[in-house]
């Protein structure tokens, strides 16, 4: 009980900060040339998994990221893992974003984030954007990397239908990237489309993604990130490609690993929007080249929902599979999930969530097959 009390006390304390800092936002109607423009979101989300006990033919750790197994890794990239027990502090958020209008071409735009995994404000965003025209603009800073569709939003509860995207796609040790991106707007009759060039780099000292596998601190480092993206829009249908490369290396000194593998990735989301239904699909492929073997991973998530005035029940399957060629080099895991979620809107800024997941450890070696059970409230501030 003290865990979950103590990690009320930190969402509600980061709640009431983000509420506080908004409070300009809520004025905008009444000066609605402020340069400066508050918004903030927050999710508190709680779960468990169901049932206790490994079974038989289990082969990998009892333990990730010190939740004891059967255990449901919900969030690879802050290491969000929930075991028997109901936590509160496995996922759940607060962030604050500002944007600054300098003049009419150039914005500023900064977000921060809280965890209630450590507590620790973290800088997402922190770019300046400068217009060139109606269709160019150019970007430089610190960005999300754009490789899912929900990228730049996936901690934005109220966004999306699940309690959390997709966790087969959506968590890698890296998240973000500091460097310059160009993108191009236009319509092509009916269609609007949007494409974008990227580069840059990123630095994780302590990667939390790390210790769901290994002791000790990982540095990670991925250079020259390169990749591009384009978005096409035509009534209901949304689809949207992207390509990204770059070198990685994951240094931690207490387990002497000095890895370097050169990544290639692409994606691709295609989206239906009926207005009282929708169907939502991603496909990602990530294929890393070590020294001496080669790691490809292909995840694939698609869903249904219907909108039934103020409810939203959404029924989605999600599978991601791990192939090596040198499986004592590396060895594979995978697993496929079917999940149940149901969206009440209390209001057009906050709603509430239930969610059932049946996630299927096929290769018996991380984590186990379980059942999860997550409640979750979004709200924008």
């Amino acid at each position: 009980m003290a865990p979950i009390i103590f990690s009320l006390r930190k969402i509600a304390f980061a709640a009431g900060v983000l509420a506080a800092a908004s409070a300009p936002a809520l004025a905008q109607e009444a000066a609605p040339d402020s340069a400066l423009k508050l918004t903030g979101f927050m999710s508190i989300v709680g779960g468990r998994v169901l049932g206790s006990g490994l079974r038989d033919d289990y082969v990998g750790s009892p333990t990730i990221n010190g939740q004891q197994c059967p255990c449901y890794v919900a969030d690879w990239h802050n290491a969000g893992v929930y075991d028997h027990s109901f936590a509160l502090d496995q996922e759940s958020r607060a962030g604050i974003q500002a944007k600054y209008t300098v003049n009419r071409d150039l914005n500023l735009v900064a977000q921060v984030v809280i965890r209630a995994t450590d507590f620790k404000p973290s800088v997402q965003w922190a770019y300046a954007a400068y217009t060139v025209n109606k269709n160019w603009e150019v970007q430089f800073g610190r960005k999300r990397i754009p490789l899912y569709f929900y990228s730049d939003f996936q901690d934005v509860g109220a966004a999306y239908p699940w309690v959390s995207p997709p966790p087969e796609l959506y968590g890698w040790e890296a998240a973000n990237y500091n460097g310059a991106s160009v993108r191009f707007k236009t319509a092509i009759g009916e269609t609007n489309v949007t494409t974008s060039l990227f580069a840059g780099g990123e630095t994780v000292n302590d990667s939390e993604y790390s210790k769901l596998f290994s002791t000790g601190e990982t540095k990670i480092r991925w250079r020259n990130l390169v990749g591009g993206d384009v978005e096409l829009a035509n009534g209901p249908l949304t689809v949207r490609g992207v390509y990204i490369q770059a070198n990685t290396n994951s240094v931690n000194p207490s387990l002497e690993l000095d890895d370097h593998a050169h990544l290639k990735a692409y994606g691709i989301a295609a989206n239906l929007d009926f207005d009282k239904w929708f169907v939502l699909s991603e496909l990602t492929q990530q294929t890393r080249q070590f020294d001496g073997y080669r790691v490809t991973t292909p995840a694939l998530t698609v869903g249904a929902g219907y909108r039934i005035g103020a409810w939203t029940p959404f029924i989605n399957v999600a599978k991601y599979t791990e192939r090596t060629t040198d499986s004592e080099a590396y060895q594979p895991t995978s697993w496929k999930r079917t999940s149940l979620t149901l969206r009440y809107d209390i209001d057009a800024r906050s709603a509430v969530k239930a969610q059932f997941d049946r996630h299927n450890d096929r290769t018996r070696n991380f984590g186990d097959t379980v059942n999860v059970v997550r409640l979750s409230y979004d709200r924008l501030f």
